[in-house]
């Protein structure tokens, strides 16, 4: 499991460091305007992304409930990190309402495939965003976060009941990818 782990962090690793080379422009034009609504839209995510941590955390215990605060301090860290990249681009933090729908909790494992269908659905909005910006600096955060969440996936699948190798990622991990037959519990 540990190597399998240190595996995906070298990876994801590399990839931000290969999307970071990339940092210019290329001649491209520039959106600011637009660069600055996706990440208003990002924060929305973000921020509904905590809301769902925070609630979530009131139904779980033990390992799971350190993960999630864990992981609800990273998402506040995101939350920080794309404010202060509006700032940068001279802009103000102004998101629109998003909302993720906890609807009622029953058992642990609802409460983790909650988490789970949330997290795969910021890795996707976080890989559309990155396509989005036309402003080089802002995409290695942008790439860091989407590979946080995607680290993130392989922990919720091991809390979920996946094996060392069904909680390895795809290739290409795009927040499509439904959990491995059998962790659901239904």
């Amino acid at each position: 499991m540990r190597r399998g782990l240190l595996l995906f962090l070298l990876l994801s690793g590399t990839a931000i460091g290969l999307t970071a080379c990339g940092g210019g422009d290329g001649g491209s034009t520039t959106d600011k305007a637009g660069d600055v609504r996706v990440l208003n839209e990002l924060l929305a995510r973000q921020l509904a992304a905590v809301a769902v941590y925070e609630s979530v955390a009131r139904e779980l215990h033990g390992e799971d409930l350190a993960a999630t605060r864990a992981f609800l301090a990273q998402e506040q860290e995101h939350v920080n990190a794309t404010t202060k990249t509006l700032r940068g681009l001279d802009a103000e933090a102004d998101p629109p309402e998003e909302t993720i729908e906890v609807g009622r909790l029953d058992s642990r494992d609802e409460a983790i495939a909650l988490l789970y269908e949330m997290e795969s659905a910021t890795v996707d909005a976080e890989l559309h965003a990155l396509a989005q910006l036309t402003i080089g600096w802002p995409r290695p955060l942008v790439a860091s976060m989407a590979a946080n969440q995607a680290q993130r996936l392989v922990l919720i699948r091991r809390a979920l009941g996946a094996g060392p190798l069904e909680s390895i990622p795809e290739a290409f991990e795009t927040g499509e990818t439904a959990a491995p037959e059998g962790m659901m519990k239904k």
